[in-house]
């Protein structure tokens, strides 16, 4: 039975006295716990439907080509957000100030920039051609050997390109440039157009939880944790760091990521 809505009276002086709800921001872990698990289950109910339409015939012939590859590009989505909260964890447990939770010393191992590089563009090949976005290496031959695991190197450009198939726009090219600085510091530049971020923004766009304005009117919902993990893997893992600076007026979107001249090799 529908009822009327009632109208608010004016609360009883015992209501007037409880303590008013905390206008604090939102805990970050919380928010990005509850992103974490919209972007990784979404995407996995959205595969178990693809895999049983196939199954029962809905699909059939170059359809089924086409939403095999949808569903591979969701699964790669839901691989690489997993990756970050690996790492997370990984390194929270690495820093602990319990030693019984602490893992053994692992070994540092040597990443093959260009390989490292060239390995983290195929993971979103099919989503970077639905976009119609590549990428060139502007020096796939110096064979920069950088001091650490590959996977955590691998990981951030894993991150930053999948930050240009979210906020980069169409039919471009995205520039990856290694250089070695008058410091002797191996310098990779990654150029391209994007939607871009405010001026002020540089710093909080690596900060966890944190979506810029331009990036929640293009993607409803984001875990802001990608350009975290660069920025921790940059500082703690090797030693550098990861910037970012947008030009208004050019769109153009550049990160550059700085590692110390005694962290790499040739």
């Amino acid at each position: 039975m529908n009822k009327k809505p009632t109208s608010a009276t004016a609360p009883s002086s015992a209501m007037q006295a409880a303590p008013q709800p905390s206008k604090a921001e939102p805990d970050v872990g919380l928010l990005f716990l509850s992103n974490f698990v919209h972007q990784v289950v979404n995407p996995m109910n959205g595969v178990i439907g693809t895999l049983s339409n196939i199954t029962d015939g809905t699909y059939s012939d170059s359809v089924v080509k086409q939403k095999v590859n949808a569903s591979r590009a969701q699964l790669e989505q839901c691989i690489s957000l997993i990756r970050n909260l690996a790492y997370i964890s990984d390194y929270f447990f690495e820093n602990s100030e319990k030693s019984a939770l602490r893992p053994p010393t692992k070994d540092v191992g040597t990443s093959v920039l260009p390989q490292v590089i060239i390995e983290s563009v195929q993971f979103f090949q099919v989503l970077a051609e639905k976009k119609r976005i590549g990428m060139e290496l502007l020096d796939s031959k110096t064979q920069y050997r950088v001091s650490a695991r590959p996977e955590l190197l691998k990981q951030v450009f894993i991150n930053l390109f999948d930050n240009w198939l979210k906020y980069g726009e169409s039919n471009q090219i995205i520039r990856v440039e290694p250089t070695v600085n008058s410091s002797g510091e191996l310098v990779v530049l990654m150029h391209g157009t994007s939607i871009g971020f405010d001026g002020a923004d540089s710093e909080n766009i690596f900060k966890l939880g944190f979506r810029s304005s331009q990036a929640k009117r293009v993607v409803a919902q984001g875990s802001g944790i990608g350009l975290h993990v660069c920025r921790q893997i940059m500082a703690n893992a090797i030693g550098g760091n990861i910037k970012a600076e947008h030009n208004g007026r050019t769109r153009v979107t550049t990160f550059r990521l700085t590692i110390p001249r005694e962290r790499w090799q040739l």
